[in-house]
């Protein structure tokens, strides 16, 4: 009986009241408990769900996990995973189930007691399986759910009725318009199949037509056919005439191609005869040039040669001449010794533009020479 039943009533007390509120009241707390206590055995349970999930992750890394929870509250862990490992050759030897394992019993006991371990390896999380993230999400659902239709009140849940029953309304507004619009739809195909019939009855008569028209180009075709084939019988009896001359046309020309041929055969082995012969010359000229440079080179060298020696003495000669040149400086007059000074220079610089001269000339020779000599090869090759 709710309150407003109760006003509706006869009068009640105020003790009666009070007693009435301490009651809801503590129905509320009572209720507000055992909401806590589902939510918390969702949340345990999620926890558990979430170790579960890691935990053959946490046992194909042993190493990784024990550097991780050493020196937690969790370290135990440690050792009930090495010493499952060690007799892990002996159980897969014997082809146990897991569960008949103590050890495993052990190890799932520990490790589901002790769930909010898992919080010390976030990473394992982005390498679960599709199943696996699937079966996390709806827990993680089912805990929404409970939390979202455990803690709704009454007005709220007296709001939502309202909504839903608007929603209703606005739906049953819906299917009528639907159905309007069924029926719409309905006549409209009538309509259309009624337009489409009248097609069909004229395509009907539109092919009747076609197919006498068809006819009559068929009488047409064939006889423009059989008129084709007669020219083409009169074309191929010219034809066969034109190819008899044609080939006849053939064979003459090929037998002027063919005398042609050896004609051009005889001729172009006669002028690669020629060409071996001019070849020959060539490389006889290419050889004898060859000689002649090098017989120059040798030459060129032996009047370098020369020309230092001479060089050589003119020096020495000079040498010996200033030693006299002092000698007679000590014993002659100052003026004399200027006379004779000036005229060594001269004798010196007409000794050497003799030279010079010398020089010049027997280098244009040789150039004139060596033009000479290139023309010579030019005009052989």
């Amino acid at each position: 009986m709710s309150m407003t039943e109760m006003m509706r009533g006869k009068a009640m007390s105020p003790e009666k009241m009070q007693n009435i509120k301490l009651a809801q009241h503590e129905f509320s707390n009572v209720r507000l408990v055992q909401i806590g206590c589902v939510m918390g055995v969702l949340a345990e349970a999620i926890e558990r769900v979430k170790i579960s999930l890691i935990l053959p992750k946490l046992l194909e890394h042993p190493a990784h996990m024990a550097k991780v929870l050493q020196g937690t509250k969790y370290e135990p862990a440690v050792r009930l995973v090495s010493s499952f490992l060690r007799r892990r050759v002996f159980i897969l030897r014997e082809k146990r189930p897991p569960l008949a394992d103590h050890g495993m019993i052990q190890i799932i006991d520990f490790f589901q007691r002790n769930n909010e371990m898992h919080a010390l390896f976030p990473r394992y999380y982005n390498h679960l399986s599709n199943e696996e993230s699937m079966l996390l999400k709806a827990f993680h659902m089912l805990y929404e759910l409970a939390k979202d239709r455990l803690y709704r009140t009454s007005t709220e849940a007296m709001a939502q009725e309202r909504q839903l029953y608007a929603m209703y309304k606005e739906n049953e507004k819906v299917k009528v318009q639907v159905a309007e619009l069924r029926e719409k739809i309905r006549l409209q195909k009538l309509d259309l199949k009624q337009r489409v019939e009248a097609k069909e009855a004229h395509l009907q008569t539109c092919e009747e037509m076609l197919e006498k028209k068809m006819r009559e180009k068929n009488q047409r075709i064939q006889k423009e056919i059989d008129r084709i084939n007669r020219m083409v019988r009169a074309k191929r009896k010219v034809s066969l005439e034109r190819q008899a001359e044609l080939e006849e046309k053939l064979e003459a020309t090929k037998n002027r191609y063919e005398t042609s041929t050896r004609a051009y055969l005889k001729r172009e082995e006669a002028l690669r005869e020629e060409k071996n012969k001019l070849v020959l010359q060539v490389q006889a000229l290419i050889k004898k040039y060859d000689h002649v440079i090098g017989d120059k080179m040798i030459e060129k060298i032996e009047i370098g040669e020369q020309h230092k020696a001479a060089k050589k003495k003119l020096d020495d000669f000079m040498v010996g001449f200033r030693r006299v040149e002092r000698v007679y400086k000590e014993v002659v007059v100052k003026r004399e010794e200027e006379e004779n000074r000036r005229r060594q220079q001269r004798i010196i610089v007409f000794a050497m533009n003799r030279a010079a001269s010398k020089i010049q000339k027997y280098w244009r020779k040789w150039k004139r020479h060596m033009r000479r000599k290139n023309r010579k090869l030019k005009n052989t090759i």
